[in-house]
């Protein structure tokens, strides 16, 4: 008797649906968690926005410039991990939701 048979290879393809699900899930929390709102990038934010007072307060236009612009990159930077953060969820609710879709089909 072999041991992949057609039912035995459709309940290892549901639990490693389910298993990447789980784990994708599990990825873009901990993304979202740790890295999007991270103390470093607050930490760089608050220097970049005293940095741009001082700037207009001793009028260096360059400083200012140069500034607003880092301060445009960080926050790009922490919409674009929050969004890979969200992806990685919602790659993990499909993954699953198919895992469930053919255990359902199996079971009719």
């Amino acid at each position: 008797m072999s041991l992949v048979t057609p039912f035995n290879l459709l309940i290892l393809i549901i639990l490693t649906l389910f298993t990447f699900g789980s784990l994708s899930i599990l990825a873009g929390m901990i993304i979202l968690v740790n890295r999007a709102y991270s103390s470093e990038l607050k930490a760089l934010a608050a220097q970049t926005s005293r940095l741009v007072q001082k700037g207009i307060a001793e009028e260096i236009a360059g400083l200012v410039g140069q500034a607003s612009t880092l301060l445009n990159a960080i926050n790009d930077l922490i919409r674009s991990t929050a969004g890979l953060g969200f992806t990685l969820i919602l790659v993990g609710f499909v993954l699953i939701s198919t895992a469930a879709f053919i255990a359902y089909q199996m079971l009719r």
